[in-house]
């Protein structure tokens, strides 16, 4: 459970000044253009509010480790007309659900603190 460092992008930036414990993330994706920050990241028990951080995308992502990259599946359509990609820590995923009857084709992914995140099919290895 290594203990990992970051700039908050929503306070002033000082050095290391969010830490999370890596095995408690759920997800991690880039931020929208009006968030603050270049990535989000997503940890178990905090409900549908990310920690939005300045270090960009893959920065994050490898110092994590072990996430699992698929294409976010939106109702109403992505930001931007697309999907994005989301990074998932597969240890922290309960169960999964297919709703392949949808077009597109999506999954439902269960973390262990039951926060519901849709993915396009096909699912990444790992999952």
């Amino acid at each position: 459970m290594p203990i990992l460092a970051f700039n908050n992008a929503s306070d002033a930036a000082t050095p290391d000044d969010v830490r999370i414990n890596s095995s408690a993330v759920r997800f991690v994706e880039s931020s929208r253009p009006e968030q603050k920050g270049k990535t989000m990241i997503y940890l178990v028990g905090q409900g549908a509010v990310g920690i939005p951080v300045v270090e960009p995308l893959d920065e994050v992502v490898a110092a994590i480790g072990g996430l699992a990259a698929a294409a976010r599946h939106y109702l109403a359509g992505g930001p931007g007309g697309g999907a994005s990609t989301v990074y998932i820590s597969t240890a922290n995923v309960s169960y999964l659900r297919a709703s392949k009857q949808a077009i597109p084709a999506f999954w439902y992914i269960y973390f262990v603190d039951s926060f519901e995140l849709r993915v396009l099919d096909p699912l990444p290895p790992g999952l």
